[in-house]
């Protein structure tokens, strides 16, 4: 599958680590234009084959492809796009990543995800991504925010602030690391479609 297909930006490495080492909160990394231009029908005709469903809880509520792919080309999706970036990420952000897991997602109006970090003891998340494909309906709202957080001497979070939005722009792809500090959410979109492609890298 040739959607996947590094650009220029890609190619200095060492410019992209000085990046995401310098970069607060925490580290991350955004790439707008990510997906050359011819290739986004094929993506996004290969999403739309997936099915979705609603899910919600105490701290979210968005729609949602399955943890695991139901169709062949977006499982074929998901492992060319680990192929593609899990070695240049590992040797950007010098975490040494394999696998990528995948789902579609959807933000509705009145859809969020509040305040939290995706590191789960045991699990393995080395690195979270998000990428925004385009909308049909493009969001108001749904902006990735990361938090400056404080942590006392047994390292909780004792204070957090606003330090970073995100704007989910058509094909732009973010990337951030994944600790006990690393707090974002998904604000809540206005009005729109916020369609995008998450998951973690995995050593």
């Amino acid at each position: 599958m040739r959607v996947w297909r590094l650009g220029a930006t890609w190619e200095d490495e060492e410019r992209l680590a000085g990046a995401w080492r310098r970069a607060a909160p925490f580290p991350h990394l955004v790439f707008d234009d990510f997906v050359p231009e011819d290739a986004l029908p094929e993506l996004v005709a290969v999403v739309d084959e997936e099915q979705i469903e609603r899910y919600e809880a105490d701290i979210y509520a968005f729609e949602a492809t399955a943890p695991e792919p139901k169709t062949e080309g977006f499982r074929v999706l998901r492992e060319a796009f680990a192929q593609a970036l899990a070695a240049p990420l590992s040797r950007i952000t010098a975490k040494s990543v394999r696998r990528a897991d995948m789902r579609a997602y959807a933000y509705r109006a009145g859809h969020y995800l509040l305040p939290h970090t995706d590191h789960q003891q045991g699990v393995g998340r080395a690195l979270a991504y998000a990428y925004y494909f385009p909308s049909p309906e493009p969001p108001e709202g749904g902006e990735l925010e990361l938090f400056r957080c404080t942590v006392d001497e047994d390292g909780e979070i004792v204070t957090t602030e606003s330090a970073c939005l995100v704007e989910p722009r058509s094909n732009r792809l973010v990337v951030f690391d994944v600790s006990d500090v690393s707090l974002h959410q998904v604000r809540e979109v206005l009005a729109g479609l916020r369609p995008s492609l998450s998951g973690w890298f995995y050593p």
